[in-house]
């Protein structure tokens, strides 16, 4: 009779447990550019929420200006909610470096707009260990996202900018989500 009651009491808890899966995706263009130089970027995200806890794993060409050269990138993300906070990781590549980035960040929004703060490490023994920062405030009335933003110290970059600017420097971006 205990066990049939352990059982039952395991089983209440289940059934009174819910969660919400979604699954969606995103296709971005972006241009970016400073005195020196200007790239195009193309990028497709595939997103998977669970209730608060976020997957992505995103892909990119980018078109550099103008040298008219192609590269490619690749990010595999995860991130947490606690009400207007996220807090989150990353980690990325492209085709000269397989494991090159490592990004952690932290945002606030409110209703359809916010702002965040990025960290840049590099996981490329080549370089330095704290590769940079950047700042970026967005408006997001769905299905679009509209952001600019600022890239400090050389080779920042996130999951907010595709690619980076070797000097830092401004962006704008938008986003059309579906």
């Amino acid at each position: 009779m205990r066990k049939l009651l352990t059982i039952g009491l395991v089983l209440a808890i289940v059934a009174g447990t819910s969660f919400g899966l979604e699954v969606g995706g995103s296709t971005s263009a972006a241009y970016a550019g400073n005195a020196d130089e200007k790239m195009i970027m193309i990028d497709q995200e595939i997103d998977i929420d669970l209730d608060a806890l976020h997957f992505d794993v995103d892909g990119g060409l980018d078109f550099l200006l103008p040298e008219n050269e192609r590269a490619w990138d690749y990010e595999i993300g995860a991130a947490y909610t606690i009400s207007i906070f996220t807090f989150g990781a990353t980690v990325g590549g492209d085709k000269d470096v397989k494991l090159g980035d490592v990004a952690a960040y932290a945002d606030i929004v409110y209703e359809n707009v916010g702002a965040d703060i990025d960290f840049l490490f590099s996981a490329d023994s080549a370089k330095d260990g704290f590769q940079g920062a950047e700042f970026s405030a967005f408006c997001n009335p769905e299905p679009f996202e509209f952001r600019v933003g600022y890239m400090m110290k050389s080779g920042a970059v996130d999951a907010n900018t595709p690619e980076a600017l070797t000097d830092g420097g401004f962006y704008a971006k938008a986003k059309y989500s579906y």
